[in-house]
């Protein structure tokens, strides 16, 4: 009898065990609904202090509040009775609300940001009205916070401020989760007298493990790796990108030939993970610096180099966004000798630097016409700056755009301030003279600078989806606009022509003579470039410029954009890769070479890349681009000072999981009245016990003398085997 008992028990047991493993999961997806497609604010760090966004370590929770104006805003920071809450706010008002949040975080849970197609916002810029201030170089008067002068005149600063709630983005394809949590939020949530009621709520998890500042979070890391292999945080950094029109390897100082170095940035930034597009702050800027070097090189032979007294060496620094990590680096190494790394430059070597700044942010308000009105900012005037404008403003004059110099020591954000720092006698002294390119004055004409919304809708891009040749031949811009396939107002054709433009004034500063060829960029080629970095990777470009594998990788790109945020150090990222293969797909020499032979070329002049090519089958590419680290000075140097601000000092903090939910919480009755409930039922399961051992004789038949037994002396409640 006690063997069947025993037995039935146990199979009872597992029937529990099993219908509960079966219905846990899906218990689960009754009570929580995930929130998909998010991107989650993070946390980096510098020498003094933590920037971006944690939530708690098991996840912040709040109650949803929709909020559609400043005043839903100001109820959640000076009614709301059943917070903390978690705000839903469109990037519409994100601007106008997010100080009243800000100030009073103690009613504030978190922020679900989402952007809304039917409500666009009229700027959104999370970068400060002073872009980079604390590494601005001699002369730069930006003011930000003290009524001054400003370039980012819609900046709040938040990529630099400590925000201490998580936030959460989510794009206009994802509308759909906003309706979602909408729907549940005019279920439960209407009514203002919230008190004891079932509440939609939010759970939004984004823990980040760096706190305090860099040299913390890197002390902990180095402590730690003795005990288990966590890191805390890594530096921020990746590459540059550098590629010269002639051989510089085997140079030497009586053959050294100066060179004009001309520069343009790759990253971007926002607040939030994987979202960084940067159409106008980075992208056109990029587009038309490679756009340019592959001009030149049509126009000039690189086998001709004997035949001229200068050179060009074209970069792209990546970390610019940050204090300019890639050319402060490039900056240190050339006062140290050390960059390139094969020829290395010193500051004498550098006649003329031309920066190619942010451009892009008027593309849009001028889309109706052919004009685009550029500005050239010049330091101090000199013979050769003065010849370089002359000639620039000539080029670009022919193709119905102006460019309209300011001389001023006043700077709008660029890599320019690098130099100014870091070689300042060199600049100061005119040794380097220096130009910066921009399609603004006084304020950026960027309304989303350094942000997730800084796409291609900004700057008026529409694909047209050319052809490319099999041998990559690119249709010509005059036969685009000819055909009708492009108008002259189109921003593929006003890039082109800048970047024609830009590649004849360095024919001419290079050959010391007038440009009379033909060549000019194509439009083509910018739409294919623009498609790729703006809207997906999975593009024929970026496939041909691709390292080529055995099989095909067509569907290891994916259809979304590359992001240009310049990441950690320890991971390089796709986006100077991209404009490396790029750069030397565009401009070197496609050599007959197979994957072996390929790869056993040696030369001190050229790089040797294997290139997917553009009929996917590979093709050996010689060229002079190569990559460079971008790494801050201050990870390099021992016992670096991290609060004197001389060096770039950012971090990004590990995480380990991001994620966001929905679901409605338990009213306060509804928890009064389960432990009220459970106190009863164990008073009764008590009781009920006591009970059934007080008349065991009366309930169970033939019961063993151990369980009848009434030894008070014992004061135990015996327990029998069945």
């Amino acid at each position: 009898m006690a063997l069947v008992s025993k037995n039935i028990v146990t199979l009872l047991y597992m029937i529990v065990i099993l219908i509960n493993s079966s219905d846990s999961e899906r218990l689960h997806k009754q009570i929580y609904s995930s929130i998909e497609g998010g991107a989650a604010c993070f946390r980096r760090l510098n020498g003094t202090k933590q920037a971006g966004c944690s939530s708690s370590n098991k996840g912040t929770v709040g109650v949803v509040q929709m909020v559609h104006n400043l005043e839903d805003a100001q109820w959640i920071a000076y009614n709301g009775t059943a917070g903390p809450y978690m705000a839903v706010v469109s990037t519409a008002i994100f601007h106008d609300v997010i100080e009243v949040l800000m100030s009073h975080s103690g009613h504030v849970a978190g922020i679900l940001l989402f952007a809304n197609a039917t409500i666009r916002a009229n700027g959104f810029t999370q970068d400060s009205q002073c872009p980079n201030g604390y590494a601005s170089g001699p002369g730069s008067q930006c003011l930000s916070g003290n009524g001054g002068i400003v370039w980012n005149e819609a900046g709040t600063d938040l990529l630099r401020r400590d925000i201490p709630f998580p936030i959460f983005f989510l794009p206009e394809s994802k509308i759909d989760e906003i309706e979602k949590i909408e729907d549940c939020y005019k279920r439960y949530n209407l009514e203002r007298k919230q008190n004891g009621q079932p509440l939609c709520s939010l759970q939004m998890n984004s823990f980040m493990y760096a706190a305090v500042n860099s040299v913390v979070c890197l002390r902990r890391s180095a402590t730690t790796a003795l005990l288990t292999p966590t890191k805390v945080c890594d530096p921020l950094g990746d590459n540059n990108v550098y590629y010269s029109l002639f051989p510089r390897g085997k140079e030497t100082n009586t053959t050294k030939k100066p060179v004009i170095l001309t520069t343009a940035r790759i990253d971007t930034a926002s607040l939030f993970d994987g979202l960084s597009p940067g159409a106008a702050s980075s992208v056109v800027g990029m587009v038309t610096l490679i756009t340019a070097a592959a001009t030149l090189a049509q126009t000039i032979s690189a086998a001709n180099a004997h035949l001229y007294r200068r050179n060009v060496l074209w970069a792209l620094f990546n970390g610019e966004t940050f204090d300019y990590i890639g050319s402060q680096r490039v900056a240190y190494d050339i006062s140290r000798k050390a960059w390139p790394p094969n020829a290395p430059l010193s500051e004498t070597d550098i006649p003329l630097h031309l920066e190619i700044g942010q451009l892009g942010g008027s593309l849009l308000k001028n889309k109706d016409t052919d004009t685009w009105p550029l500005y050239a900012f010049v330091p101090e005037n000199s013979e050769i700056r003065e010849l370089f404008l002359q000639q620039m403003s000539s080029n670009i004059e022919a193709y119905n755009m102006t460019l309209q110099p300011i001389f001023s020591t006043n700077l709008p954000p660029s890599s320019l301030h690098s130099f100014r720092r870091i070689l300042q006698n060199a600049t100061t002294s005119g040794m380097i003279r220096e130009v910066l390119l921009t399609d603004h004055n006084e304020k950026f004409t960027n309304l989303f600078y350094n942000s997730a919304l800084d796409d291609y809708e900004k700057i008026g891009f529409v694909y047209r989806n050319i052809s490319i040749g099999n041998d990559g031949t690119f249709v010509s811009t005059d036969e685009l606009v000819a055909n009708g396939s492009m108008k002259t107002s189109d921003i593929q054709v006003k890039i082109a022509n800048l970047a024609s433009a830009l590649a004849r004034t360095l024919y001419e500063q290079v050959s010391e003579a007038q440009y009379t060829g033909n060549v000019s960029a194509s439009a083509h080629l910018v739409d294919e470039m623009l498609y790729c970095f703006l809207k997906s990777q999975a593009c024929r470009l970026l496939l041909a410029a691709d390292y080529a594998q055995s099989g095909s990788r067509e569907d290891n790109l994916p259809e979304i954009p590359a992001p240009l945020y310049v990441g950690v150090a320890a991971w390089s990222t796709t986006a100077p890769v991209f404009a490396g293969h790029l750069l030397a797909l565009l401009t070197g020499t496609h050599l007959q070479q197979n994957r072996t032979q390929c790869d056993a070329l040696s030369d001190p002049d050229y790089s040797y890349y294997w290139l997917r090519g553009w009929n996917n089958s590979g093709v050996c590419i010689q060229t002079t681009m190569n990559f460079s680290q971008a790494v801050s000075p201050a990870f390099m140097i021992p016992d670096y000072d991290f609060t004197s601000g001389e060096y770039s000092t950012w971090t990004e903090s590990v995480w380990q999981a991001m994620w966001a939910r929905v679901f409605v919480s338990a009213s306060g009755n509804g928890a009064q009245f389960a432990a009220i409930l459970g106190a009863f039922t164990t008073v009764l399961a008590a009781f009920f016990t006591f009970w059934l051992h007080k008349h065991s004789a009366v309930v169970f038949d033939n019961a063993p003398t151990a369980l009848v037994n009434n030894d008070a002396a014992s004061g135990i409640l015996r327990t029998v085997n069945c």
